[in-house]
């Protein structure tokens, strides 16, 4: 009698069951390993070709963008190294690159200048003459405006009352933050900045960053040396505030006094035309426009008002829109004018006439003062530079604590054997981590090329000295991209807010 079968067993599925159970998970186990790999190669098209993050170690683009040991903020930068694939860099934005004294290291600096064209820096402005150009084409390098709201340093920190900076004429008191301007009859009454605009190195920065700086048990000491520098006169400056004009006012005014020229502007209250008038010698003020009528202020109402004289150029914003934009050339100091003001810096004077006027909110911005060939605490008058075809110019925010194009210099070194070594030429022979060349002990040298890689040699190998080439310069093969953002740190990693575009 045969056998009858029992029931199948659970845990014994049967065998074509198990066999697509098995390829199910080779099916899965494959997939998993394709989605993998896929990840892999996407992130490596997004980190080589798309977006990067790079963290910035030095303080070349403060204040805007940190890397600084004092107060302990490294900010992290996304850069976006797809966009100068599909067009060409512009003036002024921020850009990372390969150094080309040390091809290993990234850079980040602003991009001023092309190939083909000649920079001069004077007066801490960028004045360039195009490509084959006479001199006679020089024209001053305008920020666009997104780019002069991020690198505009704030003289009127929150934590200083407003009289640290400015002192009162006739009947004005200031109140906390605010002004009241009370003008007597047939008189003005103003505030007026105490001294001349200098560039001063911790402008701009935030008032628990100046605390660190000035506290001598902080450290390191050495990235603290520029904190009392600020030796050059400032002429590029805004001055804002939310004006408030009470009944029987009748003018409010903001003058900017600058290397013997008054750039005085006036708004009535009520009815009739404001007006932007300059006074200068008629060779030394060329404006290239003419000045369209401004709007009255109303009694009663506050209106934010500004004027900002930077690159040669007037700007008034009304209630955050540019009323009137005035370019013009400039030919030098007028002593005519203003003998007093001969290389000042700036001064802004903010006053009313016929009736209580009161301002809030009180703002005064200077621009970046481009030291011409970033010596401290004495640069040059002027520096000119011209860039090589194929090539572009940059400079660091922080003008006073860059190395960039105005210092670069490469060396070469010959040996014995034949070989010529080029490397970046910085603090020689200082005995610091950067140092190129370096001691290497008892008659040896150490010398980094451009490519980063290290030689060390007996000093007797030597053929002569060391060669000097300055570098003022980037071939454009070595751009890896443009800055988008800081995305860190935050706090409670950071002692203040630091997400933002970078401009």
């Amino acid at each position: 009698m045969a056998a009858t079968p029992g029931p199948a067993s659970i845990a014994e599925p049967p065998a074509r069951v198990r066999a697509a159970r098995g390829a199910g998970l080779v099916r899965a186990a494959f997939e998993n390993v394709e989605a993998l790999a896929i990840a892999v190669v996407m992130a490596l098209i997004l980190k080589y070709f798309l977006i990067e993050a790079y963290k910035i170690p030095t303080g070349s683009m403060q204040p805007q963008i940190m890397g600084d040991q004092v107060v302990g903020i490294s900010d992290r930068v996304l850069v976006n190294k797809l966009v100068y694939l599909m067009r060409d860099p512009e003036r002024y934005e921020v850009v990372v690159f390969r150094n080309p004294l040390w091809q290993r290291q990234n850079y980040i600096k602003r991009l001023v200048a092309f190939g083909g064209e000649r920079v001069c820096i004077r007066n801490g402005d960028l004045f360039i003459t195009p490509r084959g150009a006479a001199p006679e084409a020089e024209h001053i390098a305008r920020k666009p405006d997104s780019v002069w709201r991020a690198v505009r340093k704030d003289l009127l920190p929150t934590s200083a009352p407003l009289s640290q900076t400015f002192e009162t004429e006739g009947h004005a008191r200031f109140a906390d933050r605010d002004v009241l301007l009370e003008p007597a009859k047939g008189a003005t009454a103003s505030i007026r900045t105490r001294t001349p605009v200098k560039d001063h190195y911790l402008d701009g920065y935030h008032p628990k960053w100046v605390a660190a700086y000035l506290d001598p048990t902080t450290t390191p000491f050495v990235q603290k040396q520029y904190a009392h520098v600020g030796m050059e006169n400032v002429t590029d400056v805004e001055f804002s505030a939310d004006v408030t004009p009470k009944a029987g006012a009748q003018a409010f005014f903001v003058e900017i006094h600058e290397a013997g020229r008054v750039h005085r502007l006036e708004l009535p209250v009520g009815t009739g035309s404001g007006s932007l008038v300059t006074q200068a010698g008629a060779s030394s003020f060329e404006p290239e426009g003419e000045a369209a009528p401004l709007p009255a202020l109303a009694a009663g109402s506050s209106t934010r008002v500004s004027l900002r004289n930077v690159d040669d150029e007037l700007v008034v914003e009304i209630d955050g829109a540019v009323a009137l934009r005035r370019p013009y050339v400039t030919r030098g100091i007028d002593p005519d004018s203003d003998p007093t003001a001969r290389d000042g810096g700036a001064r802004v004077v903010a006053g009313a006439s016929g009736g209580t006027v009161e301002l809030a909110d009180v703002g005064l911005w200077r621009d970046i003062h481009y030291l011409p060939d970033g010596n401290v605490p004495i640069s040059a008058r002027s520096s000119t530079y011209t860039v090589p075809d194929g090539e572009f110019m940059v400079l660091g925010d922080n003008t006073q604590n860059s190395w960039d194009c105005r210092q670069w210099v490469a060396a070469t070194v010959k040996l014995s054997d034949g070989r010529s070594i080029t490397g970046n030429y910085f603090n020689k022979f200082g005995n610091t981590p950067d140092s190129n060349p370096d001691y290497a002990g008892p008659g040896a040298n150490h010398f980094r090329n451009v490519f980063g890689q290290d030689f060390v040699f007996p000093r007797d190998d030597e053929r002569g000295d060391y060669v000097e080439t300055p570098v003022h310069s980037v071939p454009e093969r070595m751009l890896l991209g443009k800055a988008l953002a800081v995305f860190w740190p935050l706090p409670p990693f950071s002692p203040t807010w630091r997400l933002k575009w970078v401009r």
